[in-house]
Formats: structure tokens, sequence, C-alpha cells
């Protein structure tokens, strides 16, 4: 089967091609892009950020970042050809005069309707500013805003994003930016749902006893700690991350696979989330937290989550559904377990354990079904089989997150990036769990690093039910 390619000339503009996000991920998805043959003949690649930087110096940090990333492995003559196609222009976010040279300097090599892609690789404090000088550019090209989460601190702020790019820009021209649905393993969920009538059919609330999402990473907050800080676990993992995933496995299928579609029955989802007030929200905070970079000492932000949940739709509504998500855990783990309801002649058999479809995203990619059959022999006695099979993407076909959704866009593909309703509906739901949290007055425990997290977590939320483990 032949690769995903970028067919057609385009420009492609890096705003903060100084920055972090750039150098770690950006800069080695292009040099990808070049090895794997992605790229047409005529493509345009500049940097854009206020530092004082030559062309050169540019490409000799471009070239660093790739050589940093993939060491001895180097493509000498990929990385020498991509080279070759890339330029730097130096300028500030909020000044006019300076994006008015840049789209001089573009018009004289780029036909009209030509694509241009503007990443946002920039605090979002430089959002507004940057979509505002971008809008004379789309008199002669066609546009695709890149913009990379966090869309906004809560609802408010979030619309008001939006209404700024609303005013210069059609929502299809702006791609916002996950990169937890670039994975291989979270993209499957919708191909394996659209493909698999078997799992489409298990995916109905009727049949569902409950559903289990968890999130843990073996590691604090890095060089974050300002950012962090400021937002919380919450706002960090749940509200885009965590959300999207249930949104993909509880959504109805659309019958066709089209960007329009699957947004719509995400935001149906997405905008029908609530949760009782009694017992539905557990917080903590790693023993060393405040001992982390620029964390003040009496931080009362929460590095740990676990949160009860529902679904106000008929299908749904019955359907109890926990999240938990923290760092400095025992264990690198991102997984969802659907329990499926027994039968009521199976609630009779003793031992008898409730069949789970559980899709495994990291550390390794995997989707098995746990079903139940009779040992092997005379005993009647059951034990539960996991027919299994691997997620991940093997051979020289593969990219990273963000090279996958960057030749989405560069491909004019939309169907792994958000909506602005799906958004808006996300922040209004977190919006009101943490107004709750603020109103009750729930307390923040600590947990010791390396740790399953606080005490007594699932009991908490639910005395009869226990965090399903891979």
């Amino acid at each position: 089967m032949p690769s995903k390619n970028v067919k057609e000339p385009f420009v492609f503009i890096l705003f903060g091609a100084s920055g972090d996000l750039a150098k770690l991920k950006i800069f080695p998805a292009l040099y990808e892009f070049a090895l794997q043959h992605r790229f047409p003949e005529d493509f345009w690649i500049y940097g854009y950020a206020r530092s004082e930087m030559t062309t050169e110096e540019f490409k000799k940090s471009f070239e660093n970042s790739v050589r940093e990333k993939f060491g001895d492995e180097t493509n000498e003559s990929a990385l020498e050809k991509l080279l070759l196609h890339i330029d730097y222009f130096q300028g500030q976010y909020n000044a006019p005069a300076d994006y008015k040279k840049l789209l001089d300097t573009l018009k004289k090599d780029s036909p009209e309707g030509t694509p241009l892609i503007a990443y946002y690789s920039v605090p979002p404090t430089a959002f507004n500013d940057i979509s505002i000088n971008l809008s004379p550019f789309k008199e002669h090209f066609d546009m695709r805003l890149t913009i990379e989460k966090p869309f906004g601190g809560d609802e408010a702020t979030a619309r008001d994003m939006f209404a700024i790019l609303e005013e210069h820009f059609d929502e299809d021209n702006v791609y916002l930016l996950d990169h937890y649905l670039g994975k291989e393993s979270v993209q499957s969920i919708l191909s394996m749902r659209y493909t698999n009538s078997i799992i489409n059919h298990l995916l109905k609330g009727q049949l569902i006893e409950y559903i289990q999402i968890t999130s843990f990473e073996p590691f604090g907050i890095k060089e974050r700690g300002r950012y962090f800080n400021e937002v919380g676990i919450i706002k960090d993992m749940v509200q885009s991350h965590l959300l999207q995933l249930l949104a993909l496995v509880t959504m109805s299928m659309p019958n066709h696979l089209n960007a329009e579609s699957v947004h719509r029955e995400k935001y149906h989802i997405l905008s029908a989330l609530t949760f009782n007030p009694e017992k539905f929200l557990l917080l903590g905070q790693y023993d060393n937290y405040t001992k982390e970079k620029d964390i003040p000492e009496d931080s009362k932000t929460e590095t740990f989550a676990a949160l009860k949940l529902c679904i106000d739709q008929t299908d749904w509504a019955k359907v109890p559904i926990y999240i938990r998500t923290g760092k400095m855990m025992n264990r690198k783990s991102t997984y969802i377990t659907i329990v499926l309801k027994k039968l009521s002649f199976q609630e009779s058999i003793k031992g008898l354990k409730s069949n789970k479809l559980i899709i495994e995203l990291q550390p390794e990619g995997h989707v098995y079904f746990k079903i139940t059959n009779k040992r092997g022999g005379t005993y009647h006695e059951y034990h539960q089989m996991s027919p299994s099979e691997s997620l991940a993407c093997f051979g020289d076909d593969c990219l990273p997150e963000h090279g996958r959704l960057l030749l989405d866009v560069m491909n004019g593909e939309r169907i792994h990036f958000l909506s602005f309703n799906e958004v808006i509906a996300c922040w209004h739901f977190i919006d009101k769990v943490l107004k709750e949290a603020e109103n009750q007055n729930i307390p923040l425990k600590k947990y010791s690093d390396g740790s399953e997290g606080p005490d007594g977590e699932i009991e908490f939320l639910d005395p009869i039910r226990k965090w399903h483990q891979i």
C-alpha cells in the first residue's frame, strides 16, 4: 500500500521556531517526511521568531535537533536536501509591518492558492496576535492555522480565542491539535469501530456495566513547573486528552468517516457529560511536588485526579465512567477498560468475571478481550482468556504523533483534530467540576512518589468496584 504523501507545493511557517517544541517535535518530523520521500518537489519552510538569527544559524539549529534525535542513523543526503528548502524570518508576533514583509517575500515564489500551513509553536498569549496578523495572507494563500493545546484556560477564554479566529478565518481553516489524537493507538480506536461490527455492537450503553480510563506517568512535571502549577492535572490531562478518548469509545458511529461527521458525534457526547456532586472527585499531590523547580512551598495544585462522571443520554445514563490520571506514579500506562454487563443467568455462576474490552495505548498499543471459559479437564472452574493484537506501527511508514497530524494538515484532512464546539463543551464540563470542587473544599491528599496514588482512591468513588490493572 502506498504511503500518504504531500502531492502539491506548500508553504510551512513555524512560529516560535527558536523554541523547545520546534526543536523536539517539529524539526524531527519534517526531517522524517523528507527521509520517507513524502514531500513534493517544490515546498518552502520558514522559521519565524523574535530571536536574532541568520538563516544559516537557523539551519544549524534545525540540523542539530535532527542529529540529537537520530544520532548516527541520520541520513546525510536527506538532511542536506531538506536544508535547501529552509529559510528564517525574524519578526515580532504583534507587528503588522513584519507580517507585511513576510507576505511580500512569500508571494514572490508561491502561486495564488498555495496551501500555507502556519504552525503556532508559541505560548497561548501570542495566539491572537498571530491570527489577526495572518488575516491578509488568506487573499493569496489557502490558509491552514495549526494550533496546539491549551485552547484557553476555561470556557470564557476559549470562547474569546475562537471569536478572534472566527472574525478572520473560517473554522475549516483552523486545525486544533491535541497530540494524543496523533498516536497510532488512539487513531486505531476510530478505525476499529468503523471497520469491525463486533466491536461497534459491544460499545452500546445498555450492554456496558462501567468504563474506566487510566493514564499514569512515572515522572513529575519536568521543566514545566510554572505552566503546570497554574493549570493542574485536570486541565492538563482530563480536559482534552482523556475526554477525547472517552468520546471516541462512546460516540455513535457516523455512516461517513469524515471530519464533519466525527466532530458532530464527539460533540454530542462531550456536551452531555455530567456528574453527581456526591463523591465525584478525589485529588492528590505527590510528596515531592513542592520541591520541584518553580513550585511554591504552599502549592495546592493537584498532580493526581480520580473522577466519576456519566453521560446524560438515554443509552448511557446509567453507565458510570471513571477517569484517573497522575504524575510520579509507579508506571507509565494509559488504557481504557470497558466492562460488559453479565446476563441474568450468569449472575448465579460462582466466580464468573465480567467480559472486558481493553484498549491499551501506552506503553504498548494493544487491544484485547477478557473472555471466560471453563478450565481444561473435569473441574467446573472458569478462567479468563485474553486474545490480543498489537496496535503498534511497524515498518518504514511510521511517524510520531506530531508527524502524523502535521501530514494531515498538509493534505487538508481534519478528522483527527478538534472542533470549536468540542473544546467549548469540554471546558464547560471541566469548569463545573472545578467549581464544585471549590465549593466543597475537596482536600488535596498526599501520595508517595512512585505509588498508585492516594490511599483508597477507588473506594472513595465507588465502594463496589476496583480499578482494572494491566
